[in-house]
């Protein structure tokens, strides 16, 4: 929780409770997993009609937009759900939407029901973004806030595994009754979860925000907790509107700056792109001594095993040192496999060198999931103040799915236009920029409190915030 200090949490034995909500969150990305890993083995077979439905080239782009689409709209109205509900309702809030996804695809007999179940789902893909990294930095403790994060994040490539493994035995509409069955436990923990301290204590709640601190921190002074996150809290104004001012704020404004930056790496980096046209990659290197598919599932495998190495790493070195690591691995793995493309076109014998790109695409999925996709979710829900942070990340949200919708749908375009070769080195060169702005940006928040990351950020700034609220205060009246 972000108002104890170091000292305070270091001597913390209970911390069961809050791994509880980390796998709760784990969960939840796990649903975005099924999402995003849906249409790589589904929509081929819509295409060849070997399901109800036969869909066209066009259609089934269609599909894959409509998910960025509805991403993008459940980003803006995420900072809504947020501020009045809280991290905890928004979360709840979120699987109703894809229970809806999951519902649309059972019953589809025709095209209509398949692109309102991709709106559906990328709504809830939108909000989830806006919410989940607020839930844990409010409920963590700083030695495992880094981790808890990283249990989340590989929820994804566990939701991506186990749809590609159930596409090779279960229809469409099967595999979304069972991807509906984990959708119905992920709401039933999250109903009986309780609302975090801080949004307790938001809405003025002390009896309820008491209970919270006991269940999440289980060996706390709870009057102590609360008067700490009441003071906390004090110092800012709690309305979007007075929030969306402070970013004038010159530490807020870079704060943010830094954050859209991360995110524009993690998607520009090529990792949808390369999610969605896995085997169409692997079958253009001319891999053919193992099965495009069945590489797949080792790649996804790598990249759970990478998740799981970050939840040490990310608390241990910490977030500036690991993102710093990843992208390099990423560099490396994005120039190699366009020297593969450049090996194919110079008429080097292609079996020579078809371990390459696998090799190249395993090491950029553990890459993306040690460093590049937990780093930026961490830092969402830590770096900002109280009153800004929920604005924040769905400000954040919105330009993910905006950069999420450019990488995926300029790929082809792309192909078509330089070859693959060259995407893949653009893609490195971009992430070549990721390193120095990292090293100079980049605030390091691991081991420190919530408070102790504001008073570092702000360096004095905080009563410029507290005049900037007195004089909003005033002009009301």
């Amino acid at each position: 929780m972000g108002t104890r200090t170091k000292e305070t949490e270091t001597k913390r034995t209970v911390t069961w409770p809050q791994w509880i909500g980390g796998i709760g969150v784990g969960l939840l990305l796990m649903q975005i997993g099924l999402l995003a890993g849906w249409s790589s083995p589904y929509i081929e077979r819509l295409l060849t009609g070997q399901s109800f439905i036969l869909i066209t080239v066009k259609e089934a782009s269609l599909i894959v937009s409509f998910l960025n689409l509805g991403r993008l709209f459940g980003a803006i109205i995420g900072v809504i759900f947020v501020n009045i509900f809280g991290s905890r309702k928004s979360i709840l809030i979120c699987t109703i939407p894809m229970s809806f996804c999951w519902i649309f695809t059972i019953i589809a007999d025709r095209i209509f029901w398949l692109y309102l179940g991709r709106i559906c789902g990328g709504i809830s893909m939108g909000i989830s973004y806006s919410c989940f990294s607020l839930y844990l930095g409010e409920i963590a403790d700083s030695n495992i806030r880094g981790a808890l994060v990283t249990v989340g994040m590989a929820g994804v490539s566990c939701g991506t595994l186990f749809i590609f493994l159930m596409a090779c035995y279960l229809s469409f509409r099967i595999s979304a009754i069972v991807n509906l069955i984990f959708n119905i436990i992920l709401t039933i923990l999250f109903i009986w979860l309780p609302d975090t301290p801080h949004h307790l204590v938001k809405k003025n709640q002390d009896e309820k925000a008491k209970q919270s601190i006991l269940w999440y921190h289980r060996d706390s002074n709870v009057d102590v907790e609360l008067s700490n996150l009441k003071n906390f809290y004090n110092q800012f104004d709690e309305s979007t509107f007075v929030a969306l001012k402070q970013f004038k704020i010159p530490q807020i404004r870079n704060a943010m700056l830094v954050t859209i930056a991360l995110f524009f790496y993690t998607q520009m980096c090529g990792l949808n792109t390369i999610l969605f046209y896995m085997e169409t990659i692997l079958k253009s290197a001319q891999v053919d001594f193992i099965e495009p598919s069945f590489i797949v599932i080792i790649v996804t495998i790598f990249g759970i095993m990478a998740s799981l190495i970050s939840m040490t790493l990310i608390d241990t070195f910490g977030r500036k040192i690991l993102m710093c690591c990843s992208c390099l691995m990423v560099i490396i793995a994005l120039s190699s496999l366009g020297t593969h493309f450049q090996l194919l076109d110079m008429n080097v014998d292609p079996k020579m060198i078809q371990w390459l790109p696998i090799v190249c695409i395993i090491l950029f999925e553990m890459a993306a999931f040690v460093g590049l996709l937990p780093v930026p979710s961490a830092v969402v829900g830590e770096i900002f103040p109280p009153n800004i942070k929920c604005v924040a990340a769905s400000i954040s949200s919105i330009f993910a799915s905006l950069f999420a919708l450019v990488a995926a749908g300029t790929y082809q375009i792309l192909v078509d236009l330089i070859t693959k070769k060259y995407i893949f080195w653009m893609y490195s060169i971009i992430m070549i920029t990721a390193i120095p702005v990292t090293i100079i940006f980049l605030p390091e928040t691991k081991g420190k409190t919530l408070q102790e990351i504001q008073n570092k950020l702000m360096n004095g700034k905080l009563k410029e915030v507290k005049n900037i609220n007195e004089r909003n205060e005033t002009s009301r009246f």
